[in-house]
């Protein structure tokens, strides 16, 4: 297990959130990384803002969470948490926002208004919503999955542990890895193919079907929001080519989903274009897990997949050697 832990600032407001915090602060702990910063309280407090923008310095990733308030504003007018998120888009941090979508008291019109239109500039990003503290954990789960897959980042080490490591800047560190897991696996080859007789590999002929992967999403129109359905043709291959790599370890079925949701964006973005003039962005991509289920069924009858004692997936050995021919 990597002794790297990555930092996530949480932003949130202190009153009414009590609760939430805590769940967020508990999934992030469960998922080997180290929740900083600070709520900010009911009125205005630029001591705390100060200080959160130090520890985002500090921070890999920054992480959102929007309930039903907009929370107090800055001496220009503008909410602290929004303030953050401009922040964190002007030094290219990373950003998970986890949004509140459910029962909304009522509330000052122009209090609104501000909410609205901070949530409709994070659509632009990762998003997740959330509605009770279940969907809350799994929204911080998934989402900081997808946020380690599709950014990674060093991370922290502890100091007690630097004089066991080279003194090596981390553009050498990443390259001798990338050095080291490539001969893991030209190894490993050599290994299948002394092991094998000529054309013996599995290969995609045998199921040359697509895959149809039916799934729901929010697409997204000047602010506004409309749950979309929709179904892909995808082909088996070009999926499997996707998964390979993270799957030359073993990988939890949470992760898979999103590293495949992650993929399809694109191609789900053109249908909801297609189908819903003007819109601009979908985000809460979720495959049906029917159609997962025959992805896992599919793959494993090819003998491309295993399953350790875990239930995470895991490349067979010709799935390996299929992958690395590819």
């Amino acid at each position: 297990m990597s002794e790297r832990r990555m930092m996530v600032l949480v932003a949130a407001l202190e009153r009414h959130q009590d609760s939430e915090r805590k769940v967020v602060q508990e999934a992030i702990v469960g998922q080997g990384a180290v929740p900083v910063g600070l709520a900010y309280p009911a009125i205005p407090a630029n001591y705390i803002h100060k200080l959160n923008l130090h520890a985002m310095a500090d921070a890999d990733y920054v992480l959102l969470l929007i309930g039903t308030e907009y929370g107090p504003l800055t001496e220009r007018g503008v909410g602290f948490i929004h303030t953050l998120y401009n922040t964190a888009q002007a030094t290219r941090k990373p950003v998970l926002s986890l949004i509140y979508r459910g029962e909304r008291s009522s509330r000052d019109p122009f209090e609104q208004k501000r909410l609205d239109g901070l949530i409709s500039s994070l659509t632009s990003g990762l998003i997740y919503y959330w509605h009770d503290a279940d969907s809350l954990r799994d929204a911080v789960e998934l989402g900081l999955e997808q946020l380690f897959e599709t950014y990674p980042s060093l991370g922290w080490l502890k100091a007690d542990l630097q004089p066991l490591l080279k003194a090596i800047n981390p553009q050498e560190d990443h390259l001798v890895r990338q050095l080291r897991n490539q001969i893991r696996q030209l190894e490993h080859r050599l290994k299948v193919l002394a092991s094998q007789d000529d054309g013996s590999a599995l290969s995609f002929a045998a199921d040359h079907r697509p895959w149809r992967v039916a799934y729901q999403c929010n697409a997204f129109r000047e602010g506004r929001l409309k749950p979309f359905d929709g179904v892909l043709a995808m082909d088996l291959a070009e999926v499997f080519q996707w998964t390979s790599a993270t799957l030359l370890s073993p990988t939890s079925e949470t992760r898979l989903r999103a590293l495949v949701a992650s993929r399809l964006h694109e191609r789900v973005l053109h249908q909801a274009k297609r189908a819903w003039s003007g819109s601009h962005a979908v985000s809460d991509i979720r495959i049906d897990q029917a159609s997962f289920d025959e992805l896992k069924t599919r793959l494993r009858a090819l003998g491309l997949i295993s399953f350790d004692h875990h239930g995470r997936w895991q490349l067979t050995d010709n799935g390996e050697l299929i992958a690395l021919q590819r």
